[in-house]
């Protein structure tokens, strides 16, 4: 499709060079004349057909939305939302289909997420988009912006804190019934960041169109705790698996891989009921119930307190989120601010204020031309708001900084599984590259109150690219698997007695004692205390069961207060990382209430071992722009116990 503003300086430039090389006569004048309408003439019906192809190219359609696994989603997490896209015209389309957040009518608010999309005439295809949903207030909705301006408004989904499925392919021709409710398996994730919603796989056939990215994703999601059921084919017979997938295979009815579970089950989909899946998800983690809540669904339970009807009366009650990325995010604001020169700003206001009036009406009396007026009204206009952009501008000392807050999680080829928090400062203004050197990088500013200059495309070549004024800040919230940077622990002694650790000491690769702020192990429902003895992990007390580790009660306010919560000026960036431990150490868990920390229970030939320190060089942003990064990251590793 031809350009049209390229179209019209081509037009220019003819028309120019004809009157330069008019001779003065009236011949040439005008036949330089007629070219020139000649040729207008041909760019207004080239751009009129290619307002006509453009329309063709606009006109698709959404047939169908999914939101999440099974129609659900989970608050303060990526999620992800499938859409069909239909094009019904013979001509292709190419072009972008954005996915914007609107707040309770008032506009839109966050970057906008952009997927491209190319789609030859009469097809159609799914288009993945990975938002993160706050939640919070029960008013986000999301709409679809592609073509000319055309919009779509997403139904809203109702919020689970956990997804059960099980895997169809596109034909439709699988079993019925049962259960778990049926996605098809194309629109399985290809990277495990996108999985964080996701407790059950059901499979009774081998996944016939996954590449090898989606193989990959869901061996790591296994490996990360979650749980696949094996149930019977349409020939009575548990599914054989080949290529990466025949780790599924195995003579054993239960069996782990990871922290997962791979469970078969004698019954065919339609046979799999309620009954049977209430007994098999007993031990898996899932919503306590408190003793009033009568869930609808006891298999896809749907938390009352988390519903959108709810809305704020809950919101901060037992079971709410206290730990959301807003409260990482507002204390990672707070280690860089510009410290204006308020006074001077006030001062220079007031000025303003009397210029304007009675200044500009004092003006008036004194010479009776509104010319006058108007002059000495759009001086002092243009006067001061060079003074307030040079004064409000300034900083004092400060430096671009990026300060990063993470949790990774080890996986077994060395990566890690990443979930992080960062907050910019910079010093000049300017559209930043947000980027990281990983997988299945997704982004989100997580802002409510705001529209954010900035597009984010996340995915499979996941970026961030916003526009960040001078001397302030812009945090963001992101998941990626990073390829490599997971320390590497062993374990030299173990000694258990009647369910707990009475001796554990490590080594550990990759690490040093000047790194490191906090160490603990996990076994069981007990934390214990790490600390270097030797250039070895040792344990040195038992701190109590989960409960009293992570102090969700007192820890509450922490959350809740997340819009204006904040130290004392005195606190220095270390103290307020050091007071973020026990809240990463609730998040990864995925605990967010006393009755669920009262259930964490690790199997008994694993212990967990959370060490905090220092980022490395791994989970730094790719931009040469931004070189002072620092932070640190709550690395959990799971490790295998063999007692020596």
């Amino acid at each position: 499709m031809i350009d049209p503003e390229s179209s019209m300086t081509r037009w220019a430039q003819n028309a120019g060079t004809s009157q330069q090389k008019a001779d003065g006569g009236t011949e040439t004048m005008m036949r330089s004349l007629t070219h020139g309408w000649f040729q207008a003439g041909r760019i207004l019906l080239v751009l009129a057909a290619g307002q006509m192809l453009s329309g063709l190219a606009g006109a698709i359609d959404i047939d169908e939305v999914r939101w999440g696994f099974n129609g659900k989603v989970a608050t303060n997490r990526f999620n992800v939302l499938s859409v069909l896209v239909r094009n019904s015209t013979p001509q292709p389309f190419e072009g972008d289909v954005s996915l914007r957040k609107t707040l309770g009518g008032a506009g839109f608010v966050d970057a906008r997420i952009v997927e491209p999309v190319s789609l030859a005439g009469n097809s159609s295809k799914w288009v993945q988009f990975y938002p993160y949903i706050n939640g919070a207030w029960g008013n986000e909705n999301w709409k679809l912006t592609f073509g000319r301006g055309e919009t779509y408004d997403l139904p809203q989904p109702r919020i689970a804190k956990y997804q059960r499925v099980i895997l169809d392919d596109m034909s439709g021709m699988g079993g019925r019934g049962g259960v778990l409710k049926s996605m098809p398996e194309s629109l399985f994730p290809a990277f495990v960041s996108a999985t964080d919603a996701l407790q059950v796989v059901g499979l009774d056939r081998e996944p016939r169109t996954w590449i090898p990215a989606q193989k990959e994703a869901f061996l790591d999601w296994i490996q990360l705790g979650g749980t696949v059921v094996l149930l019977q084919g349409s020939n009575g017979k548990i599914p054989e698996f080949s290529g990466p997938l025949a780790v599924l295979n195995s003579p054993v009815d239960d069996r782990r891989l990871g922290t997962g579970r791979i469970i078969k089950v004698g019954l065919q989909r339609g046979q799999f009921n309620a009954d049977e899946a209430r007994q098999l998800f007993a031990g898996l983690p899932k919503n306590i119930l408190g003793p009033s809540e009568k869930p609808e669904d006891p298999i896809d339970y749907v938390d009352p307190s988390m519903q959108n009807q709810i809305g704020q009366t809950n919101a901060y009650g037992e079971g709410a989120d206290p730990f959301s990325s807003t409260s990482f995010l507002g204390q990672l604001k707070e280690m860089t601010k510009p410290e204006h020169n308020w006074l001077l700003l006030h001062f220079m206001f007031w000025v303003y204020i009397a210029m304007v009036f009675p200044g500009c009406y004092i003006l008036g009396k004194r010479w009776s031309d509104f010319r006058v007026v108007y002059a000495g009204l759009l001086g002092t206009v243009t006067l001061f708001s060079f003074l307030f952009s040079i004064v409000g501008q300034r900083g004092y000392g400060e430096a671009t900084a990026v300060h990063t807050v993470a949790i990774a999680r080890s996986l077994p080829d060395g990566g890690l599984d990443v979930a992080a928090w960062s907050n910019v400062f910079v010093t000049a203004g300017a559209d930043y590259l947000i980027k990281h050197n990983g997988r299945g990088a997704m982004y989100s500013t997580c802002n409510d109150s705001e529209q954010v200059n900035g597009v984010i495309n996340n995915g499979t070549d996941g970026a961030f690219v916003v526009d960040i004024p001078p001397f302030s800040n812009r945090e963001f919230a992101m998941r990626v698997r990073l390829p490599a940077g997971c320390p590497r622990i062993t374990i030299d002694e173990v000694k258990r007695d009647g369910g707990k650790l009475s001796e554990l000491v490590m080594s550990i690769d990759g690490m040093t004692q000047s790194d490191t702020n906090f160490m603990n192990a996990l076994y069981g429902d007990r934390f214990y205390g790490l600390n270097w003895v030797d250039g070895k992990l040792k344990m040195v007390s038992d701190t109590g069961d989960a409960a009293s580790m992570l102090r969700l009660q007192q820890m509450q306010n922490w959350g809740n207060n997340r819009f204006n919560y904040g130290y004392e000026k005195t606190t220095t960036p270390l103290e307020r990382y050091n007071e973020m431990y026990t809240p990463l150490l609730s998040r990864t868990l995925n605990v967010s209430r006393e009755s669920e920390a009262r259930q964490v229970n690790l199997p008994p030939d694993t212990v967990r071992v959370f060490v905090y320190s220092k980022i490395t060089p791994e989970f730094a942003v790719q931009n040469g722009k931004l070189p002072a990064q620092s932070g640190h990251v709550l690395y959990c590793l799971d490790v295998p116990l063999t007692e020596k």
